[in-house]
């Protein structure tokens, strides 16, 4: 039976924040005051959530879904529709 997690990232930090999406690799930046909502759904093992910092040491948000499906919205729009087309595997 799937399950769903649902929960906001949102950059407090006075400088942006680095946001991968993977398997995809696609990287975003959230502005101080930003935030995205992501959605997961899932049967068995939920998104993986990695805190690290860049080689110059900026902070870095890395969202490794699980074995379901799940969408990173900001201002409503998927962040995952953003990338070019086939390059987008948004379930594993």
């Amino acid at each position: 039976m799937p399950q769903r997690n649902q929960f906001v990232i949102c950059n407090d930090l006075a400088q942006p924040l680095r946001l991968n999406i993977e398997p995809e690799g696609a990287v975003f930046s959230l502005s101080k005051g930003e935030e995205v909502q992501i959605t997961d759904v899932f049967t068995s093992q939920p998104v993986t959530i990695k805190l690290t910092r860049s080689e110059k040491g900026e902070p870095v948000v890395s969202i490794w879904p699980g074995d379901g499906e799940v969408t990173v919205e900001k201002d409503g729009i998927d962040m995952l529709d953003m990338l070019p087309i086939g390059g987008n595997a948004r379930s594993a």
